[in-house]
């Protein structure tokens, strides 16, 4: 059962730079906290509060310097003084999220859920921290408490789309992202991603109107780029395709764009155009063994489509192939490949 919480104004016994330096935001924070202890700055013994304080605002003072291990270090010390210590909780939280360790971002965001149920960005956090992790469900219960509080989050609904296409819950995937294009009719992100969704379920001509709208809104996207790129090539309109990729390699020649480019030739049944670009791509990075192992699809892909006549294409592949692992070695894929290509292999068909 939740506790009954009081939202009061408190005077505070910090000293005038203090609460300067914690800013009127925080102070908010410690407005609201659940009767019998928790939240703000309640729990913990009467002497670890001012040093669960003090760690706080030196915290602060490292993060501001760029000292980022400093900061970490210091809430770890004022959340272990003052396990409530909300403020604590969220810094280090996002502290953690901004380099990548979910992991320990996690219990932060559940502490902080347990501090502050009633705050939908607590949830949300919480909910991303899961969805890096790939714990699916975690996430979208996340997502939907924040959403319950906040029915105008647009980023929750987004997210909660994308955790769908996941599981492969394809309609709640397109009515979440769809709902994030409503409440937000100006991000490029959310149309960029509710086109990625529709291309998941097969609706092709909705999904590249989507992926139009995000280039719209911002024609700096390159992913968006690429996608609109292979979903043209799907839809059978080739020359918008190739102008489209063409764009892409002005704004970034990369390996992996020419690969991408090659993929979506390849899906196309183009493989002669595919191979040039991952050829390209070679040239970029000799060692750049994605496009080798495509390569070596496409011409597997040829040696079936010729009735499996032409056998210097399938030991094209199987050259590509292990000249890929010399590069990278642990790829259980490919070597099944070239187990099955082999020439043992083909005979055993």
């Amino acid at each position: 059962m939740t506790e009954p919480r009081l939202c009061v104004r408190r005077r505070s016994r910090l000293t005038p730079a203090l609460l300067a330096l914690l800013g009127a935001a925080t102070l908010l924070s410690w407005g609201c906290a659940r009767i019998g202890g928790g939240g703000g700055l309640g729990g913990g013994s009467r002497s670890s509060k001012p040093r669960a304080v003090t760690g706080y605002v030196e915290a602060v003072q490292a993060k501001q310097r760029g000292d980022n291990a400093t900061a970490i270090r210091e809430l770890e010390g004022a959340t272990k003084a003052n396990p409530d210590l909300t403020m604590a909780r969220e810094m280090l939280g996002d502290l953690y999220r901004a380099k990548g360790d979910y992991e320990k971002a996690v219990p932060q965001y559940e502490a902080m859920v347990r501090l502050d149920p009633y705050t939908a960005l607590n949830h949300y956090k919480l909910g991303v921290s899961y969805h890096f992790l790939q714990r699916l469900q975690e996430a979208a219960a996340a997502y939907l408490r924040a959403i319950k509080l906040d029915p105008k989050d647009a980023s929750s609904h987004m997210n909660l789309g994308l955790v769908y296409l996941a599981m492969g819950q394809l309609d709640d995937a397109v009515r979440y992202t769809e709902k994030a294009t409503l409440i937000n009719p100006s991000s490029a992100v959310a149309f960029s991603n509710l086109g990625v969704v529709l291309e998941a379920k097969g609706d092709f001509a909705r999904a590249e109107s989507a992926y139009r709208r995000s280039l719209d809104l911002d024609s700096r996207q390159t992913e968006t780029m690429l996608n609109l790129g292979s979903n043209l090539i799907k839809q059978g309109k080739t020359a918008d395709a190739v102008s489209i990729m063409e764009r892409v390699l002005q704004q970034s020649d990369t390996p992996q764009i020419r690969k991408r480019y090659g993929d979506a030739l390849a899906r196309a049944g183009k493989y002669n155009d595919a191979v040039k670009q991952y050829e390209s791509a070679l040239a970029k990075d000799p060692n750049f063994y994605p496009a080798m192992n495509e390569i070596g699809w496409v011409r597997i892909a040829e040696f079936r489509k010729g009735l499996e006549l032409e056998d210097h294409k399938r030991i094209t592949a199987l050259d590509m192939w292990r000249k890929s692992l010399q590069v990278n070695a642990n790829q259980p894929r490919i070597q099944t490949a070239i187990k099955d290509w082999g020439e043992k292999g083909l005979f055993a068909k």
